[in-house]
């Protein structure tokens, strides 16, 4: 309930002080020099991401992402994506898809997991003045592409997302995030929450 306030609270805030929107939308593909900083928060969660041009690992017309993830149980988790917008007009709606690889390093002893995923992600755009969008990703790694002590992962997330300058972004939303253990381990669930956060473009 405390998560559920603070996400309605921090969205109205936004939505109140909103002045500026950015030339180009968040999930558009960014400019050779654009970069974006996301900071996410929920109870038992703290994640960092960086956002960039996949031109700077040397794939054009891409987009880049690596993410720091640390939960309340020490679990850690690292990871990198490479996604290619789809070549099609949906409108409002914008499609990028590619592969996400994850390295998790959890709290219980030898429970290491490389996994490497596959994904859609999606933003569609609600308000075109106040650039008000709904967003989301699902990434799923098989049994095939997992390895250490896991089966597979998924990871699926949306969330409610608004600009309060030309260069920062307000968010809230839900993530599912979760581990399948090998060896009867059972699920691993990482983060089944809400969460809130900000995003600087630099």
């Amino acid at each position: 309930m405390r998560n559920n306030n603070l996400a309605i609270v921090l969205l109205m805030g936004v939505a109140g002080t909103a002045a500026a929107q950015t030339s180009e939308k968040p999930g558009d593909i960014p400019s050779t020099n654009a970069r974006e900083i996301d900071v996410q928060l929920s109870n038992d969660t703290l994640q960092l991401k960086y956002i960039g041009n996949g031109n700077k690992v040397g794939v054009n017309n891409s987009r880049f992402s690596g993410a720091f993830f640390l939960s309340e149980d020490r679990d850690i988790v690292l990871s990198a994506g490479l996604v290619f917008p789809v070549d099609f007009d949906f409108g409002r709606l914008s499609v990028l898809i590619g592969p996400q690889v994850y390295a998790a390093l959890l709290n219980e002893e030898n429970n290491d997991i490389m996994a490497v995923s596959l994904g859609a992600e999606l933003r569609f755009v609600l308000d075109k003045d106040l650039d008000l969008a709904v967003t989301g990703y699902a990434y799923y790694a098989p049994d095939i592409l997992t390895f250490g002590s896991a089966d597979n992962v998924t990871d699926f997330s949306a969330q409610l997302e608004l600009p309060i300058s030309k260069q920062m972004k307000a968010f809230a939303g839900m993530r599912w995030f979760e581990l399948d253990l090998t060896e009867g381990g059972g699920t691993k669930t990482l983060q089944d929450e809400l969460f809130v956060g900000l995003g600087y473009r630099f």
